[in-house]
């Protein structure tokens, strides 16, 4: 199995010493096909930017906006019942595959790439197309018209998922 989405996971978690590295990863892997000069912007801002001021960035942009946070089961479902519901389905995955959480809550992104990665490749296109494009599309809504640069991560991370299940094809 091919690490695809664990290779994302690190473009939306809270930004360590790694990210460049990260990045370069990226830029090295079959993913460097996806990148286009948006995402160029992003990889620029964390070339040129103090860790620090990344880290407040980030939590600006994911901590402090509710529109724009990445736990996906916060834009699917609020607070309704099914919000936790979803949040049980991803934290069985993970425990059953025997990844570990972090301090996020399990419907937070990176814990969503994490579980996808371990699904079959018909139970990720199901899984992307009812939970994660939806809570991907209100994510970026959440940003605007904003040049924030964490935007363009996101943007990056849902054109490999739209690519992977597209929008006017695949299951119904």
């Amino acid at each position: 199995m091919d690490n695809l989405y664990s290779q994302l996971i690190p473009l939306v978690s809270y930004p360590e010493k790694g990210l460049l590295d990260a990045v370069k990863d990226i830029e090295s892997s079959s993913l460097s096909k996806n990148i286009n000069p948006e995402f160029n912007q992003f990889i620029h801002f964390i070339n040129e930017t103090e860790l620090t001021d990344l880290q407040e960035k980030f939590t600006q942009t994911f901590d402090m906006n509710p529109a724009t946070c990445l736990d996906l089961g916060w834009h699917l479902y609020g607070e309704a019942y099914e919000r936790g519901a979803f949040m049980v389905k991803v934290r069985e995955l993970l425990r059953d595959n025997q990844i570990e959480e972090s301090s996020e809550l399990p419907d937070h992104l990176t814990h969503v790439l994490s579980a996808i990665q371990v699904l079959d490749k018909d139970d990720q296109k199901s899984f992307i197309k009812k939970y994660v494009q939806p809570a991907m599309k209100k994510i970026l809504a959440g940003f605007g018209e904003s040049d924030n640069p964490y935007k363009q991560a996101i943007q990056f991370i849902n054109g490999i998922l739209a690519e992977r299940v597209p929008e006017n094809g695949g299951e119904a």
